[in-house]
């Protein structure tokens, strides 16, 4: 049951391409609706049926954005997003911090699940530990005493 090196590194090299392309079909759509998303301002507007949160995770309102960008396309776009607008509208740095444990935890998560699915994992029970995940530590991260005491500063 051995196979020749020739073989082996056969499939390596073809199952390396057809994994390649699976993803491509994937990403690819994925960063155009992405675009499409920006150039509408959908994002935005989600973000402000999204407000209640800002006071579940302990954050301002305006953080809300910059941490669903950074949440659902991933996390270059969060932080160019969260530096822009922090230029117009100053964001605590406690919120800074927030966010970024959020977006640790869990970022891109539309394309990663999709990676996964390829994969054959299950997308839903993917998505919503992760976002249960980064909710719970956020939320817990903000009401720590030294989160409390960045809050009155």
């Amino acid at each position: 049951m051995s196979a020749s090196a020739g073989v082996i590194l056969n499939e390596i090299f073809f199952g390396c391409i057809g994994t390649a392309f699976n993803m491509l079909k994937i990403l690819v759509p994925l960063m155009i609706i992405v675009e499409i998303l920006m150039v509408y301002n959908i994002m935005e507007k989600v973000a402000d049926k999204l407000q209640f949160l800002a006071g579940a995770l302990g954050m301002q309102k305006q953080s809300i954005f910059p941490l669903l960008v950074g949440v659902v396309m991933g996390v270059t776009y969060g932080a160019g997003t969260l530096i822009e607008i922090n230029r117009k509208t100053p964001i605590p740095s406690r919120d800074f911090v927030l966010i970024g444990i959020f977006m640790f935890l869990c970022h891109a998560v539309i394309e990663t699940a999709f990676i996964f699915g390829v994969a054959g994992a299950n997308i839903f029970a993917i998505t919503v530990g992760r976002l249960l995940i980064a909710f719970l530590v956020t939320a817990t991260a903000a009401r720590l005493p030294a989160f409390r005491r960045r809050k009155e500063e």
